[in-house]
């Protein structure tokens, strides 16, 4: 089923404490989960700020140079502390980057097998083709598995998304996704998969996703919409143009764009409202990145935990090849609130608090319960990039291989 896109104008004009900021006119569309099948859109986001206030995440098409992505550098989101400590423990701990164990990769050498692991809810390496995704797009031009081993990451073959300008000029806004549904809610994920951007790639408007809910819930087409907590919770990892990555989250506890506290008050410091769509995905932006490469494989692996219920240790870590990116749980990192954005590092980055943790849901029967590979790209977007002097080639081509959910860590492939 495609499931429509809806799509809102919107222009902000931003009153910070410090002095004013202009956003500019911006439009948010589509479904923050994508299509079942097909070329339904994925979700958008808040516009980029000029000059960066709003820009730790990739959401919305920002419309001036300067804007999307805040700074690099500055105070570490967490120290030496690690996520995702080891196979079976939570992300609470561990003991640095990566943690004190590879995971399950170590114990299967090239994946063989590692789909028996009684921890492992799914594998695709696609040299099956598509077997196990639980749906995925029909449209070869835009997504097809590719028999070239000496492309491939691993064995022969991986799966390709392809969006072109051409294709965009028709249909402003498409998704090139595969989806897996968990056979039954999880309360914490590891999702290992390898990727790589061919060339000069624009990266996408919103990438990977990672869905939870209650049995009947589904998060398509909910985009500038406050999930409740006995409903479900939705996140993106999405690249940014200066190559690195950032969550993009909406749960229940969610901020708003329009005052400076994250609320709606008309009353607040920098009330920029109202608008009928106050609300999108909130902005985790870790610190310290180094820049994924270009034309080459690297490995991702996203851990997410759901809280105990009327607690705040829900989490979210990142880790590119091996390599402890971020985490965000109660304690760290420190930072500031400021709008829809949790900033521990660059220009509006203050040390006024720890992370609070994630309080996603009020009730066990909402769980962890799909993944989606996405390409999900606007027009807008990729218009707006080449106006900021970012090179977008005729082809965005994303490629997926080795991909691996599972219960515990399961670190970067070993052996052969």
């Amino acid at each position: 089923m495609v499931h429509p896109i809806t799509c809102r104008p919107l222009t902000r004009t931003v009153q910070l404490a410090a002095g004013a900021l202009s956003f500019l006119a911006a439009i948010a569309c589509g479904s923050d989960s994508g299509s079942d099948a097909g070329t339904g859109g994925a979700g958008a986001g808040a516009s980029g700020a000029v000059g960066g206030e709003a820009g730790a995440g990739n959401g919305g098409s920002a419309t001036s140079g300067g804007a999307g992505n805040s700074g690099q550098g500055g105070t570490a989101a967490s120290g030496g502390t690690g996520a995702g400590a080891g196979m079976g423990g939570s992300g609470a701990g561990g003991s640095g980057a990566g943690g004190a164990s590879p995971g399950l990769s170590q114990k299967y050498p090239g994946d063989v097998g590692i789909e028996a692991d009684p921890d492992v809810i799914f594998h695709s390496d696609f040299e099956a083709d598509m077997d196990g995704w639980s749906s995925y797009t029909q449209n070869t031009q835009r997504l097809r598995v590719v028999d070239d081993a000496s492309a491939a990451n691993a064995g022969s073959k991986f799966l390709e998304a392809n969006v072109t300008r051409t294709m965009l000029a028709s249909q402003q806004y498409i998704s090139s996704q595969a989806r897996f549904q968990f056979p039954a809610r999880e309360e914490q994920i590891y999702w290992r998969f390898y990727a790589q951007y061919v060339g000069d790639t624009a990266v996408p408007h919103h990438w990977v996703r990672v869905a939870a809910g209650n049995p009947g819930f589904n998060s398509d087409g909910l985009a500038g919409v406050v999930p409740t907590g006995d409903e479900g919770f939705w996140f993106d990892l999405d690249a940014k143009d200066d190559g690195a990555f950032s969550f993009y989250v909406y749960w229940q506890e969610m901020r708003s764009w329009e005052c400076n506290d994250g609320s709606t008050d008309p009353n607040c410091a920098g009330y920029n409202g109202p608008s009928s769509t106050p609300y999108y995905g909130n902005n985790f932006n870790p610190s310290g990145q180094t820049a994924f490469p270009r034309d080459q494989w690297f490995c991702v692996e996203i851990f997410s935990k759901a809280n105990t219920p009327g607690s705040y240790d829900g989490e979210l870590a990142l880790y590119v090849d091996d390599q402890l990116v971020g985490a965000y749980r109660t304690g760290t990192p420190r930072g500031r609130w400021l709008r829809d954005n949790f900033y521990s590092h660059g220009q509006y980055f203050q040390d006024e608090q720890a992370f609070e943790g994630f309080n996603f849901r009020t009730t066990s029967e909402v769980g962890l319960k799909a993944v989606t590979l996405d390409a999900y790209y606007e027009k807008g977007t990729l218009d707006a990039k080449e106006q900021r002097g970012i090179t977008v080639p005729e082809a965005q081509i994303t490629r997926y291989d080795d991909v691996v959910v599972a219960r515990s860590r399961v670190g970067c492939r070993t052996g052969n």
